[in-house]
């Protein structure tokens, strides 16, 4: 009888000590990562009004030039060529002098009237869409500069993974979380903490998470609290078990790779006249065995600062030979796969076998291998990259500027780099509807591109509308939710023999946009 109790009172002992180390280490992790989440939206928000300020100093310069039609579509090219950007205002001596909207109009509501500050937030009751807007204001000699960016932009910075963290952006006392409009708020309330940004004057709210939590245990602790009960091992052996579990977002990803769970899908290219698949691009999914399918823009940050990204492309290579090279017969000639390469890959000692492998994959086919040139990092800070690209290049390779306008390069990449085509972003064609002068900015893309001789690919085609407009300015390429989402490869095969193969697209650089 005592040794029952001594092994009963043992084992509960055992029991509440786990549980108690258990809830200490989630509550322990939630802080780490709801301080991660944090840092990286302010991180974002920063990023933002550094674009916000580039734009200023040209803005600064019509000051002080007049405001010209020259001037209105200098300032309306640079609102679009920084994409997060809602609107350039310029004010001299108390009036409107030039702004980046059709028109010379202003989005906000008695703009002279509005009181100088630096930083501030404007609630939607004096915006005319009724949007609230974030605005980065600076002083000239005869008034000020005014830069407003989209609150759609602030609320995707304030978007987290876990449904129980919302992050708010806080000036002064206007606060914008991530639904709702700008309240006033003078005191921060007790329950969160504020991350402060060291460049500009905001702050990140976030909630603390609690210390004892029986979702958060259940969710993430189940497991070893039916070790502990079930198998009786030493707080040891639990502790080491536990730690084990209990990784980074980096370490999920590096196991994510290692186990096949980064799985590429494909979404169509097609001919906006015809509906004829012309080509696809991969596009990386993370398959989680437990969360289901990872959005991108979580886990390709991560990966690229980590340098995964290297492995991760490796992967989806791989993968994609194993899958379309048995299509291969079935594929229009000159079928186009393209395939997404950061900076960081490209500059690796690895870059030019990784992309030489995945071309043997293909060799003696009909398709066209292309490299996709994202611009979430510097592309011209190596000429190691640039002789990279260029070298595929001449090896048959074709070279496309994706997301064109909304990176670190920009313009600067098409004088160094020998690009086929660029891919206009969703950003612009997102803007095409019925309203006047809603193309203005994207027919100004079409027109850079066309002079330089480049092909154009189009992203984001949602609406008829946005397919008239591309089909009337002979834009052959395009891709969209308009024409399917991305798919997986057996979903793939089912659009891919649904649809007539004979259409043949050349995706050389001799085939241009007329």
């Amino acid at each position: 009888m005592r040794n029952s109790l001594l092994a009963f009172f043992s084992a509960l002992a055992l029991l509440i000590v786990g549980v108690l180390i258990i809830n200490w280490q989630l509550w322990h992790l939630a802080q780490s990562n709801t301080v991660a989440m944090a840092k990286n939206s302010a991180q974002t928000v920063e990023s933002m009004l550094n674009e916000a300020a580039a734009a200023t100093v040209t803005a600064q310069r019509i000051a002080q030039e007049g405001c010209t039609t020259q001037a209105q579509l200098d300032l309306g090219a640079e609102a679009a060529l920084k994409p997060h950007l809602r609107a350039i205002m310029i004010l001299d001596q108390g009036q409107i002098m030039c702004t980046s909207l059709p028109g010379n109009g202003v989005l906000i509501k008695a703009l002279t009237q509005l009181p100088y500050a630096r930083l501030s937030l404007l609630s939607g009751a004096r915006v005319k869409d009724g949007l609230p807007v974030l605005l980065l204001q600076t002083l000239t000699p005869g008034g000020r500069v005014i830069v407003s960016i989209s609150d759609a932009h602030v609320r995707d910075a304030l978007a987290t993974v876990a449904h129980d963290v919302s992050l708010s952006l806080r000036v002064e006392d206007r606060v914008l979380a991530h639904s709702g409009d700008v309240v006033v708020q003078a005191n921060k309330p007790t329950s969160l903490s504020a991350l402060v940004s060291l460049r500009y004057p905001f702050s990140i709210d976030y909630p603390l998470p609690p210390f004892f939590s029986a979702d958060r245990l259940m969710q993430q602790g189940w497991g070893l609290i039916l070790l502990i009960v079930f198998l009786s091992l030493t707080i040891g052996l639990i502790l080491r078990r536990y730690l084990g579990k209990s990784t980074t977002y980096e370490d999920d990803l590096r196991k994510a790779i290692e186990k096949g769970e980064i799985v590429p899908f494909y979404q169509p290219i097609v001919n906006g006249e015809t509906g004829v698949i012309q080509g696809v691009e991969v596009l990386a999914r993370w398959k989680h065995p437990k969360s289901g399918f990872i959005p991108p823009n979580v886990f390709i940050p991560i990966a690229e600062k980590s340098g995964l990204i290297i492995p991760l492309t490796k992967s989806l290579m791989a993968q994609v030979v194993s899958h379309l090279n048995p299509l291969s017969s079935r594929l229009p000639e000159g079928f186009h796969i393209g395939i997404n390469i950061s900076a960081r890959h490209i500059t690796s000692d690895s870059f030019l076998g990784d992309c030489s492998h995945f071309h043997q994959g293909f060799e003696g086919k009909r398709v066209k291998l292309v490299l996709e040139i994202t611009e979430r990092e510097p592309l011209l800070d190596s000429p190691h990259l640039i002789e990279n690209l260029n070298s595929l290049h001449t090896k048959g390779f074709v070279i496309a500027l994706d997301d064109f306008g909304t990176g670190y390069s920009g313009l600067s990449c098409l004088h160094e780099l020998t690009i086929d085509y660029i891919k206009i972003d969703q950003s612009f064609v997102s803007r095409v509807s019925g309203q006047k002068d809603s193309t203005m900015l994207l027919d100004c893309v079409i027109e850079l591109a066309r002079k330089m001789s480049l092909s154009i690919v189009a992203e984001g085609v949602e609406t008829l509308e946005q397919l008239e407009y591309l089909n009337r300015n002979k834009i052959a390429l395009l891709q969209g939710y308009y024409f399917g989402k991305p798919v997986s490869y057996i979903e793939f095969i089912k659009v891919l023999l649904s649809k007539p193969r004979a259409m043949k697209q050349d995706f050389s650089p001799q085939t241009k946009q007329a």
